[in-house]
């Protein structure tokens, strides 16, 4: 019998925080609480997005000779830093990654950040599809190179679909809809490689144009959806091609179509994916200990409740005597301290800082005390353009790379099954060859969106989750004997303290509108947010990168400091 275990059970992994989140923040909040000194600045949230921030600050203040220690802290809720980015040792040189655990070598931003912090040795080929991986799809079992063979698939496509790759379906679908967006995009691509900015910007210029001349059934393509968008212009075999090859949720989701045209505008035709070694928590990991390093501080087990404008009394009380103030008088923040296990201990405390950076995504920042800073209506809407996608990830170990048999190394597969997604040796496969002996990991399962609800009534059964992901792998593979699994790790993403996965975009809002408004929420403030939720491609890493350098360059006043340059692309 194999053990099973979640990541609550893991003893790096402790993250779920259910007790106390339904408690009303305010009512623990009036009580009296002893003064602490002032920080210059307070981060909320060890994610990717709070330890860049941290680690920069840090570079900034050690390059000009000013760093006070004592002065700049970074928050954190659970007892872990990395956020959504979590990473799980498995033994054997084996890691699973629970959250985002692959970058494509167009996102020179984040690849720079890899380089600053000392990882780029660190990166490793991330196989995303190959030809002879499994396909598994309404009972029939097929190869990935089949899907260009019409006669192979259980579909009916229409004139015109017939053996197109999945891929290529979606562009004929984007071409239709935008005329013209292939060639934009190739274009805009090779302009970034080839380092023309003006080209490029010309191109997203040109593109943007277009999308916004576009209607389906008589609205613009950013108030439907990506599903109502692709039925507009494809076949319904063909959307279901899409949604059953493809490992994610299309039909029922309520993506931003004219935002989903964007991403795919964004990613290189022949994007080249790339991971960490030892997991993508490595590069939070990284900048934090480099933060406190160079003096930092982080503190753990502490969940923000709310933010208030600090007195001039308190300030009084609280501020250092050699320090001059000029603009708002600061800030006080209001902490309920937990315990490894999530659970609250009674604790409170207050902090005083003259800035304040909410390094937050969309769940945690609701649930703040809407009597405090920096709610206002205006926030409250724009926090609402975007909608968390649930999902999860389970993790089977196995004695042996029993695939290896059947033909597959590494990469994907995809399924209509609740599976949706496999990929063979994990999400950070081990450089060299293929092992052949001693155990492997599969993430033997990858559900999001409405495909989560099949496992979610398995919740409350211990041992459930592991048990029905390998039974669906031995169906989908037809080794009906196969062996049960050593171990087991789940992440449900959409469990307390989560709230999904990632967000997409709703109809009706537009990024570049929204987004700087929620950076800077309050104009005339030192109270900021910074996120990967509200930018253009939400979810990933090189959107919250991007929203760390516009705090840094718009409301700091410090540009990006010299560092040694991005990996290229070759």
């Amino acid at each position: 019998m194999y053990v099973n275990a979640t990541v609550d059970q893991q003893e790096s992994g402790v993250n779920h925080a259910a007790a106390n989140t339904d408690t009303q923040a305010n009512a623990r909040t009036h009580r009296p609480f002893p003064a602490v000194p002032w920080l210059d600045i307070a981060i909320v949230g060890a994610g990717i997005g709070g330890c860049l921030l941290a680690y920069r600050l840090a570079r900034h203040r050690e390059r000009a000779g000013e760093l006070r220690p004592e002065r700049v802290a970074l928050f954190e809720r659970t007892h872990r830093v990395g956020g959504r980015l979590w990473s799980v040792a498995m033994g054997e040189g084996l890691h699973a990654d629970l959250g985002a655990m692959r970058l494509h070598r167009g996102l020179r931003q984040v690849l720079g950040v890899v380089q600053e912090a000392g990882l780029a040795s660190d990166l490793v080929p991330f196989d995303f599809g190959r030809p002879e991986n499994p396909v598994h799809v309404r009972g029939r079992s097929l190869r990935q190179r089949h899907l260009t063979d019409a006669a192979r698939l259980p579909y009916d496509l229409a004139d015109g679909e017939r053996d197109l790759s999945p891929g290529d379906l979606v562009l004929r679908a984007a071409n239709t809809l935008v005329p013209g967006f292939g060639e934009l995009r190739r274009a805009h691509h090779e302009a970034l490689e080839q380092g023309d900015a003006r080209r490029a910007a010309r191109c997203v210029s040109e593109c943007r144009g277009r999308i916004s001349q576009v209607a389906v059934s008589g609205r613009p393509l950013a108030q439907v959806t990506y599903p109502e968008a692709l039925r507009a212009v494809l076949g319904a075999e063909a959307v279901a091609l899409l949604h059953d090859t493809g490992g994610y949720d299309i039909v029922a989701s309520g993506e931003n179509a004219a935002e989903q045209l964007g991403i795919l505008f964004r990613t290189p035709p022949h994007a080249e994916y790339v991971t960490l070694r030892r997991g993508m928590q490595s590069l939070p990991l990284a900048l934090c200990d480099r933060f406190t390093a160079a003096g930092g501080t982080l503190r753990t087990g502490h969940r923000l409740l709310r933010v208030d404008r600090a007195t001039p009394g308190q300030r009084d009380r609280a501020a250092p005597d050699d320090t001059t103030h000029t603009g708002p008088v600061g800030y006080r923040l209001t902490f309920a301290l937990e315990d490894p296990e999530g659970r609250a201990t009674g604790e409170h405390v207050h902090i005083h800082a003259r800035t304040v950076v909410l390094a937050l995504p969309q769940g945690p920042l609701l649930r703040l005390d809407k009597e405090g800073l920096p709610f206002t209506p205006r926030l409250r809407a724009d926090l609402a353009a975007v909608e968390a996608v649930p999902a999860r990830k389970v993790f089977l170990l196995y004695r042996t790379a029993w695939w290896e048999g059947l033909g597959m190394t590494r990469g994907r597969a995809t399924t209509d099954l609740p599976l949706r997604q496999l990929w063979y040796g994990g999400t950070c496969p081990l450089p060299g060859p293929a092992r052949g002996d001693g155990p492997a990991l599969l993430l033997a399962a990858y559900p999001s969106g409405s495909a989560t609800r099949t496992w979610d009534a398995l919740r409350e059964r211990p041992g459930a989750v592991a048990d029905y992901a390998h039974r669906l792998v031995a169906r989908m593979h037809d080794v009906p004997h196969l062996k049960a699994p050593l171990s087991a790790l789940s992440q449900d993403w959409n469990s307390p303290p989560h709230d999904g996965a990632w967000h997409v975009w709703r109809p009706g809002y537009d990024p570049d509108v929204v987004g700087p408004r929620v950076r800077t929420p309050l104009p005339g403030e030192a109270v900021h947010i910074v996120s990967d939720c509200w930018k253009a491609d939400p979810g990933s890493v090189e959107g919250v990168v991007a929203d760390v350098e516009a705090v840094l360059r718009e409301q700091l006043g410090w540009g990006r400091p010299p560092s040694p340059q991005a990996p290229t692309t070759g």
